[in-house]
């Protein structure tokens, strides 16, 4: 409908309500004068009647100017709520508008004093957050993307250009594209897993898995790099199955990215540790570290995608670790906690529930 068609909600209540209101007072006159008179006429006979016709037509008229008025009174008064109504829409309307031309990221500020109108604002508040988050979310990826894009393709370039001035032979320039392009994919192939995990799209069916094995195996792995970088690892985990619905690629990319993280930002002689517990409410999985911590202002943004904390740019990766384990937990159900001090080590807390559907289940 164009702008022309609108019509206010002023306009729409007393276009409805004033003949409405006139229609009901003749109505509601005419059916009273009709049974007064004949309720006259049964009383005092067809004799009598012709006798009081007078005084019961002034008395028809004084009720026809009593409902004249009553008229008046309700069309002021239709007018008076359609005005009362409509003044808080517009005043909502025009906040909203202002916000827009502002393209603020501030909260509406429009208490309208309707409770429904109230919750409108909320709701338009909460979409509003909503939306400014998701539109942070993609600058920072945007911006991250190009940065972190930029060393790969800037490699395949050079060798490119080299390989044309014959400063290098094929087989090297081959070699360096290659490596180069396998980052640029492996950054591909991480964000198109990420989405993936939180639309809780899977490519393959759950199945129940011994998540203590996979924990235990993908912790082995990083025991070396552990004895490398001069740190301790301690793991514990439950000496029995641990049975868990999930799929085994994605569990142990969770406690790989999980212990990676852990032993990256660990000084040497520090130590990590990954603790595995389970009962018959789930499953807790913990890995702390005695590394350089995550300021407190910062644990909010640790699970974007590409984010990485100031102190941390030095440290080669991606910025995607993080953004993985947290869409994995996503898919299953789990919830994930950080607790961190800076200087003192950080900690992660994840929870599996009961209903994610493999807990009390035999492992095959």
């Amino acid at each position: 409908m164009s702008s022309s068609e609108s019509r206010t909600i002023r306009r729409i209540v007393n276009e409805a309500g004033i003949p409405l209101l006139a229609a009901a007072m003749m109505v509601s006159g005419g059916v009273a004068t009709c049974l007064g008179a004949k309720l006259l006429l049964g009383r005092l006979g067809p004799e009598a009647f012709p006798l009081v016709v007078s005084d019961y037509v002034w008395i028809v008229l004084w009720v026809l100017l009593a409902e004249a008025a009553c008229v008046g009174i309700g069309v002021a008064a239709f007018c008076m709520v359609s005005r009362r109504l409509s003044r808080p829409l517009e005043r909502l309307a025009s906040a909203v508008d202002a916000l827009e031309r502002r393209h603020g990221r501030e909260e509406l500020d429009a208490d309208t004093g309707i409770a429904e109108l109230d919750g409108l604002a909320e709701s338009f508040n909460r979409q509003q957050a909503v939306r400014m988050r998701q539109s942070d979310e993609i600058r920072n990826i945007a911006r991250n993307v190009m940065h972190d894009l930029r060393a790969p393709v800037t490699n395949i370039y050079n060798e490119a250009d080299r390989l044309s001035h014959s400063l290098v032979s094929g087989d090297e320039a081959a070699a360096s594209v290659m490596a180069a392009s396998r980052a640029i994919l492996a950054m591909v192939d991480a964000n198109a897993e990420i989405s993936r995990n939180y639309g809780g799209v899977a490519d393959s069916a759950a199945e129940v898995l011994d998540f203590s094995r996979i924990v235990r195996e993908s912790a082995e792995m990083y025991s070396v790099v552990a004895e490398e970088r001069g740190l301790r690892l301690d793991i514990s985990v439950p000496g029995g199955p641990v049975p868990f619905s999930g799929h085994d690629a994605k569990l142990r990319r969770l406690v790989a990215n999980l212990l990676d993280n852990a032993l990256k930002f660990t000084e040497e002689g520090g130590s990590v540790s990954l603790r595995l517990a389970a009962d018959e409410k789930g499953a807790l999985l913990s890995v702390s570290d005695t590394g350089c911590g995550i300021p407190q202002d910062q644990i909010n943004c640790i699970y974007e995608r590409f984010y990485r904390c100031p102190g941390s740019r030095s440290v080669p990766g991606t910025g995607l670790g993080l953004s993985m384990v947290h869409s994995i937990v996503e898919l299953y159900g789990g919830r994930i906690e950080c607790h961190s001090t800076e200087g003192e080590g950080t900690t992660f807390d994840i929870t599996f529930p009961l209903h994610n559907g493999a807990f009390g289940h035999p492992v095959e």
